[in-house]
């Protein structure tokens, strides 16, 4: 059993030494461009993971820029407005392009166009700047069913999208109020982000997505290109004479999540290797 001790100390070991030889070699390698993907709905736990590997995009000094790839349908108000600030700050130390593949709407508009320059392909669908609440009446459902909600509440809104009834129109006016605050919430960034008049933006915030080629001509992107040209540009815009190679960042396993799956599987070897000498 010692010698089972003395291998998995040595693993331990091991993993340290591969972590710390990984951050130094950061600083031996060349130059290159940090790519960040955005995918699917915005939530607070996808928006949380997309920051933390912007901040390491920031932190890696091999990285000379970052090009945050988008293909996403938007999402929460709230974490959608996080990414939106996280990099308006983080572009002032490292430059930021947003490359949108098929979708980059609503909640990841928002967030692209914090960037500092944005692009899509000609096809792409992008922009619908605006708001949206929905919910469920299922009062008529309950009522053939016999099933009669009863609601105790302490004010006359705190109930209010309860699916046991209809709006009150004073409800209706709040929530239309909300959504209106929030709405031009989005207007008034990216009328900051892309340096247009808050005008220009509300003319087009209702809603509409955009073909890219059609999002450029109303100053949604800058330009219509592929992510390797995306790419191309942006190492020529650091300064740098040759296309940069790129570098995928992810959400990576923390050190004791990968000694936890590490030391689970040699559990598992030692427990079939004394089994099979008939020890167990």
């Amino acid at each position: 059993m010692g010698r089972y001790i003395k291998a998995f100390g040595i693993f331990v070991l091991l993993v340290v030494i591969v972590g710390v030889l990984q951050r130094f070699s950061y600083r031996l390698s060349g130059k290159k461009v940090g790519v960040v993907y955005l995918k699917g709905a915005i939530t607070e736990e996808t928006a949380q993971e997309v920051m933390d590997l912007l901040k390491e995009a920031v932190d890696r000094p091999d990285i000379a820029g970052i090009v945050l790839r988008i293909d996403s349908p938007g999402g929460a108000v709230a974490p959608s407005q996080e990414l939106y600030s996280y990099i308006m700050s983080i572009k002032q130390q490292k430059k930021v392009y947003a490359s949108i593949s098929t979708l980059g709407a609503s909640g990841a508009y928002y967030t692209a166009s914090a960037c500092d320059k944005v692009f899509s392909e000609p096809g792409s669908l992008v922009g619908s700047i605006g708001v949206i609440f929905t919910f469920s009446q299922i009062r008529d459902l309950l009522n053939k069913i016999g099933v009669k909600p009863i609601v105790l509440k302490s004010g006359k809104f705190k109930d209010t999208g309860s699916p046991f009834r209809d709006l009150t129109p004073e409800e209706k006016e709040y929530i239309e109020g909300l959504l209106k605050e929030i709405h031009q919430q989005f207007i008034t960034d990216v009328s900051k982000a892309r340096k247009m008049e808050v005008e220009e933006v509300k003319a087009i915030a209702d809603g509409r997505v955009f073909t890219g080629t059609e999002a450029k001509k109303l100053g949604l992107i800058d330009d219509t290109l592929p992510y390797w040209k995306v790419v191309e540009k942006l190492s020529k815009d650091l300064g740098f004479k040759e296309t940069l190679p790129t570098v995928v960042l992810e959400k990576k396993r923390g050190f004791w999540d990968r000694l936890r799956q590490e030391a689970v599987s040699f559990v598992r070897d030692v427990k079939t290797e004394l089994l099979q000498e008939g020890v167990l």
